[in-house]
C-alpha cells in the first residue's frame, strides 16, 4: 500500500440487507468490502481495516439500533473513536429537503441526494437506488429535493408473492424480460419487468428535462444492460460518495 498523507476516513453504509464500508484518503479508496447484515454478529466486519490508523468514522445506517450499537462498540474498541451517524436534515450541504419531518427520511436516501447534487451541480437528477427496496429520489437543478417513490426490490416482490399466494414459487436461473413458461419463471421475470418499466419511464422523464438518472444500489448492476440511454450513469457507491461533501 502506498504512503498516504491524508487522514484516513472509514465510511460505512449500513443497509437493510448489506453493509458496505470503505477506507478513504481524500479521493483514494484504500480498502472496501461488502458484508451481509445477517453476518455482522458472527463476522468481524472491520478486521481488514483494524491495522489502519483511522482518524474518523462516518456511518449512514437504516439498520436496527442493535446493529448500530454493535458497530459503535467495535469502532470504539479498534480506534477509540466515537462513530458519527449521519441523519437527514431540512438543509445540508446545499440541498433542501422536501420532507416536513426529515427524521422520517432514510439517511441513505438523503446522503445519496447530497452526492448527486455535488457530482452533477445545476442538473436535474433522478436517483434510482435498487436494493432491498427500490428508492427513487428526485432533485431539481436548483438542489431542492422534490420527493420520490419507494417500491419493493426484486427479491421483496418475489417474496411477497411466495408469502401471500398459495402454490406459487419463484425459479429462474437468470432473470429475463421474456414471458415465463411456468409459474416460477413468471414470478422471477415479472419482478424484473416492474423494475425495468419504472427505470424506463423515469429515464424518459429525465431526458425530457435534460436531466440525468443515477443508477445505484446492490441490485443496480443487474439493471444496467436493460437501458443504455446516454443520460443514465451507474454509480455503485453513490451513498458513500455523499460523505465527501459534508
Amino acid at each position: 500500500m502506498p504512503d498516504v498523507v491524508e487522514p484516513l476516513v472509514l465510511e460505512i453504509d449500513l443497509g437493510n440487507s448489506f453493509a458496505k464500508w470503505r477506507v478513504r484518503a481524500a479521493e483514494q479508496v484504500l480498502l472496501s468490502e461488502v458484508v451481509s447484515v445477517r453476518q455482522l454478529h458472527t463476522t468481524d466486519m472491520l478486521a481488514a481495516a483494524a491495522r489502519l490508523k483511522v482518524a474518523k468514522v462516518s456511518i449512514c445506517s437504516v439498520a436496527s439500533s442493535e446493529i448500530n450499537q454493535l458497530l459503535t462498540a467495535k469502532v470504539q474498541q479498534l480506534w477509540e473513536l466515537q462513530a458519527q451517524f449521519f441523519t437527514a436534515q431540512h438543509r445540508c450541504a446545499g440541498v433542501v429537503n422536501s420532507y416536513t419531518d426529515p427524521s422520517k427520511m432514510g439517511a441513505d436516501r438523503w446522503l445519496a441526494t447530497i452526492a448527486a447534487k455535488h457530482l452533477y451541480p445545476g442538473t436535474e437528477v433522478c436517483i434510482f437506488d435498487c436494493g432491498t427496496a427500490i428508492n427513487v429520489e428526485l432533485l431539481s437543478a436548483g438542489a431542492v429535493h422534490l420527493g420520490g417513490y419507494i417500491i419493493p426490490g426484486l427479491a421483496m416482490m418475489q417474496q411477497s408473492l411466495l408469502a401471500n399466494t398459495a402454490q406459487v414459487y419463484c425459479s429462474a436461473e437468470r432473470l429475463s424480460l421474456e414471458p415465463g413458461l411456468d409459474t416460477g419463471t413468471n414470478v422471477a421475470n415479472g419482478s424484473l419487468m416492474v423494475a425495468v418499466a419504472l427505470l424506463d419511464k423515469l429515464q424518459v422523464q429525465m431526458q425530457q428535462k435534460s436531466g440525468l438518472l443515477l443508477l445505484t444500489g446492490g441490485g443496480a448492476k443487474g439493471l444496467v444492460g436493460y437501458n443504455s440511454s446516454a443520460n443514465i450513469r451507474y454509480l455503485p457507491d453513490l451513498v458513500l460518495d455523499g460523505f465527501k461533501f459534508l
